[in-house]
């Protein structure tokens, strides 16, 4: 008989222990719920540090914070103020002869508050608020700088007033050589269009330019799968039990 009890309340013993160590089915962590941001979905992001196409180079890093939330049906992935990083992948600055400077930028991955989520963004547009213009990107992601038409037009001009002053000074010259007038005056108009062609080749395009607190216009190229932050209508946060 005491052998027997022995036996059972070692059994029981064990038992006790085994329920001890395996946790309860309850206590396992929530699922965390995802959500996938679709292709061409658009935002807004204010840029953290300038850029120049003058000064900048490619690969260099562009960060900026999400103006307004992201919501995936109803369901809130970004919220206000994430950080996106990014890059300059192409760049080059202006030059003569009326040639613009260009720029693009990619976004690679956003800083949720779950961790760095990889992406795929593309800079549409660029909002510069102190010069009161948006460059606008072309299909390609490529941003122009365009021409500088108020230089254009003052190196036409010192160009313009060059070329008719050595067409007065030609013009006297070859009357003074006895050529005919009609030819004095060709020659002038001569030089006053090569001073006109002269100002125009010289003058540069446009550098761009977007100090920090620009808004960068961006959209998404490829789907990204997001960690949900907000479910719609509970107020909590996705995988937050019920009280």
């Amino acid at each position: 008989m005491t052998r027997s009890v022995s036996r059972r309340t070692v059994i029981a013993l064990v038992m006790g222990c085994l329920c001890t160590a395996i946790p309860a089915r309850g206590s396992d962590p929530p699922t965390e719920r995802k959500a996938t941001l679709q292709p061409e979905t658009r935002a807004r992001l204010t840029l953290q540090s300038p850029i120049s196409s003058k000064l900048s180079e490619p690969d260099d890093v562009v960060t900026a914070i999400l103006v307004e939330p992201i919501y995936v049906e109803g369901e809130l992935v970004l919220p206000r103020g994430v950080e996106f990083h990014g890059r300059i992948v192409a760049i080059s600055r202006a030059k003569r002869g009326q040639r613009s400077s260009s720029l693009s930028i990619n976004f690679e991955r956003v800083i949720t508050p779950s961790g760095a989520v990889p992406i795929s963004a593309q800079v549409t547009a660029i909002d510069d608020w102190d010069r009161e213009e948006t460059i606008k990107a072309d299909r390609q992601g490529k941003m122009k700088g365009g021409r500088r038409g108020e230089k254009t037009i003052d190196n036409v001009r010192k160009g313009s007033e060059v070329g008719f002053s050595a067409g007065i000074v030609s013009a006297a010259l070859g009357g003074a050589a006895g050529a005919s007038g009609r030819l004095a005056l060709g020659l002038g108009s001569a030089l006053v269009a090569t001073g006109m062609v002269a100002g125009l080749l010289l003058t540069k395009g446009r550098e761009i330019h977007a100090g920090q607190g620009s808004i960068l216009r961006i959209k998404f190229l490829k789907a990204a799968t997001l960690p949900v932050i907000q479910q719609p209508g509970t107020g909590r946060s996705s995988g937050e039990e019920k009280k």
